[in-house]
């Protein structure tokens, strides 16, 4: 049974109807197409989904969008007035505190989260915060130093820029500080990661993989899953036109398994549907 529920996000005001099962990240990704909150892990342990309802920080990917009704939201691409970064958003830059990206937005609105209630934390009180927070690139040194060199400006002391080691020398390309191209990009929200792309009318696929090693398929019976609402078409080795097999030495890896799956992770039928979620479920069905 869907449930209207009325949320601010950045300041405008929506009323979205969502499942009881919907989640928060759901209804910023999928209904307002404001895709700068990542999908990490979808359990709650990365942090890439994390922003700001109410004044805490929240992980959107656990958290029910009903759980949401008439709360004030911030996302990352709430953060830049007027053209004008956030002093969060300038020192990632500055600081080098961006190497990937995914993990950024919800790095900042963690940050953001702290700083609103503590605008002078200790390095100690930082890590804590960050701590639902992952980072596989930049190591968090550099990212700690954004913080507290936003917090600086945030309490009005003053920003502090980055600087060269002791006794490193500037010269005219090498030992420069530059930002990485696409930097501000990524701590605006607005780059585009493969999931983040959106086409009206776009479908969505999943496939089934084999959870075994090594298994012989006797029959895939794709029945349920095709009555499933929302399915568009479900796919298997019968449906692959042509020669069913790949490789780039020998043509011996097919498509789709056929007569027996070989290893974990072996693909045996692809579900195409309207949503996203209509395609999980799908996959539950064969």
């Amino acid at each position: 049974m869907k449930h209207m529920i009325s949320l601010t996000v950045n300041g405008i005001p929506y009323e979205i109807e969502v499942e009881p099962d919907t989640t928060l990240l759901e209804v910023l990704r999928d209904h307002l197409h404001l895709t700068g909150t990542k999908n990490g892990c979808g359990e709650g342990v990365c942090g890439a989904c994390t922003v700001i309802v109410n004044g805490r920080a929240v992980r959107s990917c656990t958290y029910k969008a009903l759980k949401a009704d008439g709360a004030q939201i911030e996302t990352i691409e709430g953060l830049a007035k007027d053209g004008k970064l956030h002093p969060l958003q300038k020192a990632f830059v500055d600081y080098g505190a961006i190497q990937c990206g995914f993990c950024t937005p919800g790095m900042i609105m963690a940050a953001k989260a702290l700083l609103d209630r503590n605008p002078n934390p200790t390095d100690e009180e930082i890590i804590k915060a960050l701590g639902g927070n992952l980072c596989r690139c930049t190591g968090y040194s550099s990212i700690l130093k954004a913080i507290k060199a936003a917090a600086s400006e945030l309490r009005g002391e003053g920003y502090i820029p980055p600087s060269l080691p002791e006794g490193v020398k500037p010269l005219r390309v090498v030992s420069n500080l530059t930002p990485k191209p696409e930097a501000v990009l990524k701590a605006t929200g607005k780059a585009i990661f493969a999931a983040d792309l959106y086409f009206k009318g776009m479908l969505y696929a999943k496939v089934l993989r084999s959870k075994h090693p090594h298994a012989r398929l006797v029959r895939v019976d794709t029945s349920k899953a095709k009555a499933h609402p929302g399915v568009v078409a479900v796919l298997t080795a019968e449906d692959v036109p042509g020669e069913g097999n790949h490789g780039i030495v020998r043509k011996d890896w097919p498509v789709l398994a056929y007569d027996k799956v070989r290893y974990v992770g072996d693909a045996i039928a692809i579900v195409v549907a309207e949503t996203e979620k209509a395609a999980q479920e799908a996959l539950g069905l064969i």
